[in-house]
């Protein structure tokens, strides 16, 4: 069975290569051919010697993610794309470009298991975790399609943190300083709210932005509508945030899809003023993009913005995340089901 290469830090490559018998510069020249020129063909290698090239068709393989649809958006700059993974399982991804500044939003799942009543990625279930090689691939198959990319976030399919060791392993390999370089503050990882994996991920040193999914201000609602809150409270899960904060300097942003009428109240108002009220976060309010299996309408302008009003009067930072897309089922799953459908 061949090893997989594209998920290999440069110390385990050189490992690797040294068992192989091939010279140690060799490694630099492959993770460069892997994560600055994007290559995922032995063949293509061509600053590598012939035997080298064979041996390596031989031993090893390049995981790929393999384009399968994409859908342009004619109201604005979004793209979505399928892909297909060496198994037949799909996943999506999404480019969206603001002013000059192009971003995507990964999958790090296939399926989900979080649960969580309004979001199409959880409907099936979990299939499987993406490794780590597929997940940079997937990275580098959206660059070559739309350039390099000046931010990533990990808020496509899956929960994030369910993934932790391939995700940490992904974080590691694309800011190596040596391949792709990217800084830990241009990614952005989304969490429905493990805890634990909250304290673990400040423990890794890989400081990226962390973006946590509320919706939802007290433990009863966020039991009642996101699973997970049954095993994680919300004191615990600030608790979390707080250390996150303090170990890594990096802001917290806190995800909220604006439900009229069950989330969006005076009631919450107070709640979250309560809850957040002095501490280093920032508020993205999302306007809900309704499925067929979550009987909610679409939110209003009016809406939304009527409840960011009452929220800033509390003195909390919030702003409004409009969807993009909007034509082309960017909300995360809705591509996938239907397609699979």
């Amino acid at each position: 069975m061949k090893q997989t290469i594209n998920d290999k830090t440069i110390k385990e490559l050189e490992s690797i290569f040294v068992d192989l018998g091939f010279q140690k510069f060799r490694v630099k020249q492959v993770f460069r051919q892997i994560h600055v020129n994007k290559i995922n063909d032995f063949n293509e290698m061509t600053d590598l010697p012939t035997d080298m090239r064979e041996q390596l068709c031989k031993d090893f393989e390049i995981q790929k993610v393999n384009l399968l649809e994409t859908y342009a958006s004619n109201i604005d700059s979004t793209k979505k794309y399928l892909f297909e993974l060496n198994d037949g399982n799909i996943i999506e991804a999404v480019f969206m470009k603001y002013d000059n500044r192009k971003t995507i939003c990964i999958s790090s799942q296939v399926g989900c298991r979080m649960g969580c009543t309004f979001c199409a990625s959880t409907k099936n279930g979990l299939v499987r975790h993406l490794s780590a090689a597929e997940i940079i691939d997937e990275v580098y198959e959206l660059e070559r399609l739309n350039g390099d990319i000046n931010n990533i976030v990990i808020m496509g399919i899956g929960e994030p943190l369910d993934n932790f060791k391939n995700i940490t392993k992904f974080i590691e390999i694309i800011t190596n300083d040596k391949g792709r370089n990217l800084s830990h503050r241009s990614i952005t990882l989304s969490t429905s709210g493990l805890t634990p994996k909250i304290y673990e991920l400040a423990d890794t040193g890989l400081d990226v932005n962390l973006a946590v999914s509320l919706h939802y201000a007290t433990d009863e609602q966020r039991r009642q509508y996101m699973p997970v809150a049954r095993k994680y409270n919300i004191v615990g899960l600030m608790k979390a945030t707080d250390y996150y904060l303090d170990k890594t300097k990096r802001r917290i942003s806190f995800e909220y899809v604006v439900i009229d009428g069950l989330n969006n109240r005076d009631i919450d108002v107070e709640n979250l003023s309560k809850l957040m009220h002095g501490k280093n976060i920032h508020i993205n309010l999302i306007p809900l993009n309704p499925i067929e299996e979550f009987k909610h309408d679409k939110t209003s302008k009016k809406v939304i913005n009527d409840f960011k009003d009452k929220l800033t009067k509390k003195g909390l930072n919030a702003t409004i995340r409009y969807s993009m897309g909007q034509d082309i089922e960017a909300s995360c799953g809705q591509l996938r089901n239907n397609y699979a459908r």
